[in-house]
Order: structure tokens, then sequence, then C-alpha cells
């Protein structure tokens, strides 16, 4: 049991110093920025006018048969 418990902290102790290792080497940039944000809140927006613009296109089209 003792060797488990050993061999689990060398392990936990192991990720920890390469995820600390990660974050030093990440100078600072860890998520997004305002800007890209934005631009990702855009892209959607107008994928989401594309959608429901063709979609009210193709209704158009059939109102007549649906009628």
């Amino acid at each position: 049991m003792t060797t488990l418990l050993l061999l689990l902290h060398t392990h936990t102790t192991t990720i920890r110093d390469a995820l600390e290792a990660r974050r030093e080497n990440a100078k600072g940039d860890v998520g997004l920025s305002t800007l890209e944000m934005a631009v990702i809140a855009l892209g959607t927006l107008g994928l989401a006018v594309a959608l429901v613009t063709a979609l009210t296109a193709a209704v158009n089209g059939r109102l007549e048969q649906i009628q």
C-alpha cells in the first residue's frame, strides 16, 4: 500500500510541475481577448442572420403550395 501511495504522490507531483511549466511558458496569454470574443460573436450573429434569411426565403417560396 505504501508503494502505491508513493507512486501516486510522485505522479501527482510530476503532473503538477509539468502544468506549472506550461503556465509559465504561456507568457500571460491564457484566454481570449475582447477583440477575439467580439469577432466570434459577430461571426455567430452573421451565421444566424443568414440561416433565418434562408429559411424565410424557403418558406415564402413554398407559401403558395401550403395554402
